[in-house]
């Protein structure tokens, strides 16, 4: 899997709230220079049955197009080996059937809309 391209204007801040049953929520918000939020993407991890669930990602429309979504997922996958991981998303837009099926190209990860999920994952 090759690593995006870099976004010198742009950088992320991560938040993990916490655990809900075994799979825990994150937030990676994309931040402009000034700090300002620009993009986020919400994910679920359940380490325990190796899944991950795309919950919502959006850049604000200014800022699309300049490859944030893009590192933003590869951020979410980077971190522990979650490329190996079955990941799935929520309900998906045509702009997001594009994006995902991009993604799905250039990291080999499957992103299929509402694929099973574990038990520990709820999508509420």
């Amino acid at each position: 899997m090759s690593g995006p391209a870099r976004l010198p204007t742009v950088h992320f801040a991560r938040t993990a709230p916490g655990m809900e049953s075994g799979a825990g929520r994150q937030t990676l918000t994309a931040l402009d220079p000034h700090d300002r939020p620009i993009g986020r993407l919400d994910f679920q991890i359940c380490h325990t049955c190796r899944r991950g669930l795309i919950r919502n990602i959006a850049v604000a429309v200014h800022w699309q197009d300049q490859g944030i979504a893009r590192e933003a997922l590869h951020h979410a996958l980077a971190q522990e080996l979650r490329a190996h991981y079955a990941w799935s998303t929520t309900r998906q837009t045509s702009d997001g059937r594009h994006f995902f099926t991009a993604m799905e190209e250039e990291t080999d990860v499957a992103f299929p809309a509402n694929a099973t999920k574990c038990p520990h994952i709820h999508t509420s």
